[in-house]
């Protein structure tokens, strides 16, 4: 291959076939061709990652990997083997797991249940449910994937959310792992925490699949790495042969300015000011005790904190989610709280809205289109209406999207 990286993936051993290859991988949806003929080998007890823009295509081919679409055409081999697969147990059933950018698990499922499910030994649950807290304990002490296998899903952070989507995997005798963004929702901790993590795997004769788009968790934990661009396979790399600047040029096919020069601002006055504002989550424990700080016009202020530590019922008080239980919050100059009518519609009329850390759940629903849901807490708008004042006005809704 050239060292422009355009061309086929670097040849397989022909001593030990590679984990998984794949073949001329095509895929459209419609008029988008998403794979473009893809070519790919990743060695086996290597982690591997995979980089590009959003959009470059590679869930799209993981997905394809692992069961969940079908390519138009192509191969895929494993351990040199032409295979099928045309869903997830296929990917399964050849030592193939997965862990989705979002967590396929059950929140009301506790740890060990959410692990069997799909995975049951025979009808009666006992013995699958005691051989799993064996097998969960044997795997958290030789990988560092604690977590209580008594715990509700839902009532878990997402980092350890996260160590129960690779428990599944392990479980069901994964011996290569593909994440899809799995740094995406965690703190810097955590994702340090699963570099570990994987570290470990590979140093056990796993093979990772690392998708992302962060240059640097490619520098810090990956063996080899490719590169796609707009559906297309465009390089390969040893990671210690390449840099953080030749991958971002070869993400977007120009080069890419990454250091930035910020000039100093002179911030306006308060657009908001917290003081002395005190939280309870939905247990009763205060999380947030007597936190003050204001945010001025033309300024940016980061709050930072390990997880768990806060900052979700904090956000969640300012957004008008939570009611606090002391304190008070001021929002372009006017008091909103303590009053009665203290809404997220309040807030929003106010000009303060809110982005939450998890999307999916809690900002969208994912069955509407993308004109509907940023309709979505705006729907009694009078400019959203026509004459009558009840139907809503689609035009003009799909106008300001």
């Amino acid at each position: 291959m050239s060292r422009d990286g355009v061309g086929a993936a670097p040849a397989a051993s022909s001593e030990t076939p590679p984990a998984i290859e794949l073949r001329g991988i095509d895929k459209r949806f419609g008029a988008v061709h998403a794979n473009r003929s893809i070519d790919l080998i990743v060695r086996r007890g290597h982690i591997h990652g995979i980089v590009g823009e959003n959009g470059a295509g590679k869930s799209t081919l993981m997905s394809i990997l692992y069961g969940f679409y079908q390519a138009d055409s192509g191969d895929i081999l494993v351990g040199g083997e032409r295979v099928h697969i045309a869903e997830s147990r296929d990917a399964i059933r050849h030592g193939i797991g997965m862990v989705h950018q979002h967590f396929m698990l059950v929140d009301v499922f506790t740890v060990v249940e959410n692990v069997i499910l799909g995975a049951e030994d025979g009808p009666l649950l006992r013995e699958s449910v005691t051989r799993a807290r064996r097998v969960l304990r044997e795997l958290a002490e030789k990988y560092g994937l604690e977590v209580g296998p008594d715990a509700v899903v839902g009532d878990l952070p997402v980092g350890p959310q996260q160590r129960v989507e690779i428990l599944k995997a392990l479980y069901r005798n994964a011996d290569i792992l593909i994440l899809d963004e799995p740094t995406g929702v965690l703190t810097p901790q955590e994702a340090d925490h699963l570099f570990r993590v994987l570290a470990r795997l590979r140093d056990e004769g796993k093979t990772i699949i690392l998708i992302t788009h962060k240059l640097r968790e490619i520098m810090a934990i990956t063996d080899r790495v490719s590169v796609m661009r707009q559906g297309q396979m465009v390089a390969h790399r040893a990671t210690k042969e390449t840099t953080p600047d030749e991958l971002g040029e070869l993400m977007v096919g120009r080069k890419v300015v990454t250091q930035i020069s910020k000039q100093q601002k002179q911030p306006g006055e308060a657009r908001l000011v917290v003081d002395g504002l005190r939280v309870r989550d939905a247990m009763g424990v205060e999380r947030v005790k007597g936190v003050g700080f204001s945010v001025r016009a033309g300024e940016i202020v980061g709050i930072a904190g390990v997880s768990g530590n806060g900052q979700s019922e904090l956000l969640a008080a300012l957004s008008g989610i939570r009611r606090p239980v002391a304190g008070r919050i001021e929002v372009m100059g006017e008091t909103l709280f303590p009053a009665a009518a203290f809404t997220p519609h309040v807030l929003a009329e106010h000009h303060l809205r809110h982005v939450p850390e998890d999307r999916q759940r809690m900002g969208l629903v994912t069955a509407f289109t993308a004109t509907e849901c940023m309709m979505l807490g705006d729907q009694s708008d009078p400019a959203y209406h026509g004459k009558l004042g009840i139907l809503i006005d689609w035009q003009a809704v799909a106008r300001d999207a």
